[in-house]
């Protein structure tokens, strides 16, 4: 494990959320945080200048660092294929110097027809809108692997492309230790699980569903969780990076971590809006949440 380098991962900017929360009602606001979502009172809106401020702290910031990469894990808007809120995210994206790439994970307000379910017309829109879906990179003898999880938690609509990328998946670890990886680091924007890779397709109470969502909103349904995660045991991924909680937590499958990263947008928990800095070292993978410096912002 020789490789040393820092890069940055970001997650749910999602421009339009703010707007999609504001004037909601008593009972509304009382039902979102019955299911652990901590939206707040605010007047109806129709802007992004919350959005905004917040992605262009976070690209400023990533600018300091100057990491290796950078890369969201998905929701950068909140309805897919919205043409000003995909403009937004380009534009403030375009701020961050060549030198840093920056690549997208595809998320389900990213890639889903309802925010939900892909179809081929969505997944078509993403990738013209962010590019590939499912892809592998590399960064000196550390390789990673982007997976479009919408299609793992709902193939129904596209099972061709579920089996597509499960063979991709497969072919891409193989590749990658035959060129010889030291290191392995996967991204995703659903978590494979929340505590336990055994777990049911069930919530656990303290990561309740939306309301009016399906048991299991959060993750990837057990039937095809674990066939990815028997691809990233059998070639020692050592990590994997995701959102969608909109806040931050870690879980483990033996030697992988898996770590979710709170919001760069819309906070639905405790932690502020912010990003994660992340550093592969010789001993392992190092990580830290960093809240984005927002003077005057209410949350």
């Amino acid at each position: 494990m020789a490789t040393s380098l820092t890069f940055v991962q970001m997650a749910d900017p999602q421009f339009g959320q703010f707007a999609f929360f504001s004037g909601r009602g008593p009972a509304e606001l009382a039902q979102y945080r019955r299911h652990r979502l901590n939206v707040r009172p605010a007047p109806a809106i129709t802007h992004f200048e919350a959005e905004t401020r917040r992605f262009e702290a976070a690209i400023a910031m990533t600018t300091t660092l100057t990491p290796r990469f950078a890369i969201i894990c998905g929701d950068m808007v909140n309805q897919a294929g919205d043409a000003r809120q995909v403009a937004e995210v380009k534009r403030i994206a375009a701020q961050l110097p060549a030198s840093v790439r920056l690549l997208y994970v595809a998320g389900n307000h990213d890639a889903c027809a309802d925010n939900e379910v892909p179809d081929a017309e969505s997944l078509a829109r993403y990738r013209a809108d962010f590019g590939a879906d499912f892809y592998a990179f590399q960064e000196d003898d550390a390789h990673f692997v982007v997976l479009n999880a919408c299609i793992l938690q709902h193939p129904e609509r596209v099972p061709d492309e579920l089996e597509r990328q499960m063979a991709w998946l497969e072919g891409a670890l193989r590749e990658a230790r035959r060129a010889g990886a030291g290191r392995l680091v996967a991204f995703m924007h659903q978590p494979l699980f929340m505590a336990d890779p055994e777990e049911p397709d069930e919530d656990y109470p303290w990561a309740p569903s939306p309301p009016g969502r399906p048991h299991g909103y959060w993750t990837v349904p057990r039937a095809r969780r674990m066939p990815v995660l028997e691809l990233f045991r059998q070639y020692g991924v050592e990590a994997m990076f995701c959102g969608h909680w909109h806040r931050n937590h870690e879980a483990r499958d033996g030697d992988m971590i898996q770590v979710l990263t709170g919001a760069v947008g819309y906070p639905l928990g405790e932690d502020p809006s912010g990003l994660r800095v992340v550093r592969l070292t010789p001993g392992g993978v190092e990580h830290h949440y960093r809240a984005l410096p927002i003077a005057g912002a209410p949350f």
